[in-house]
């Protein structure tokens, strides 16, 4: 029987020391926002401090949820300055998963299998490179298209203050209209409609579709 395909997250905090306030309370807030409204069985579990690691059973929404990761935790930074901004670095590992069952009680550290080593290893070269996000498949030429618009997904996304990733997120999360994000913000349909415009989040927005028709395909 051919194993199912599955997509999992690494990742970490960037210059975590500098981080004032619960980070985890944040990804577990994160997490329950995923769950509710992206993917019921969404699994995060941190380690390691300022690590953590994420399953997904749809790879296909593997892109959306890291974003999400990264949007989440910018938008819930203390302050406005972009030097002390909360983001994570993620690496987004795609393969089968060893003797796996959903269950209340899996725990993601008692698996393993493809798609976490590839998270894992990727990861790790990340943090030499100074890379926030990769995605490595079992298909080199995949993995060499996805490596080109990487960066630049990493370019835009880092430049995005505290109220356009909140915005981003709510955006991304739960599809709303720029109206909708403005009454759940106490902010003006204009306001919102700058902050979207000025994050170039449509501009991404190809890229998530290609991402999306790309996993499926292979």
């Amino acid at each position: 029987m051919k194993k199912k395909i599955h997509a999992v997250i690494t990742g970490d905090l960037v210059n975590s020391t500098g981080i004032e306030g619960n980070y985890k309370n944040v990804l577990n807030d994160i997490t329950n926002d995923i769950r509710q409204y992206q993917q019921l069985d969404f699994m995060l579990e941190v380690y390691r401090g300022d690590s953590f690691q994420g399953l997904i059973t749809d790879p296909a929404k593997a892109l959306l949820i890291s974003m999400l990761i990264r949007t989440g935790l910018r938008r819930n930074t203390r302050g406005k300055s972009l030097e002390n901004i909360w983001d994570a670095r993620i690496s987004i590992g795609i393969g089968t998963i060893s003797n796996f069952e959903i269950s209340t009680d899996t725990r993601i550290g008692s698996l393993d299998g493809e798609a976490f080593v590839r998270s894992g290893q990727t990861l790790d070269n990340m943090k030499k490179e100074g890379t926030l996000l990769k995605i490595t498949t079992h298909d080199t030429q995949l993995n060499h298209e996805f490596a080109a618009i990487c960066p630049l997904v990493d370019a835009i996304i880092s430049r995005w203050s505290t109220a356009q990733a909140e915005a981003v997120y709510f955006y991304l999360l739960r599809n709303l209209t720029q109206k909708e994000i403005g009454k759940l913000l106490n902010a003006s349909q204009r306001a919102i409609g700058k902050r979207l415009e000025v994050s170039h989040i449509d501009n991404l927005k190809p890229f998530f579709t290609r991402y999306k028709e790309l996993i499926i395909w292979k």
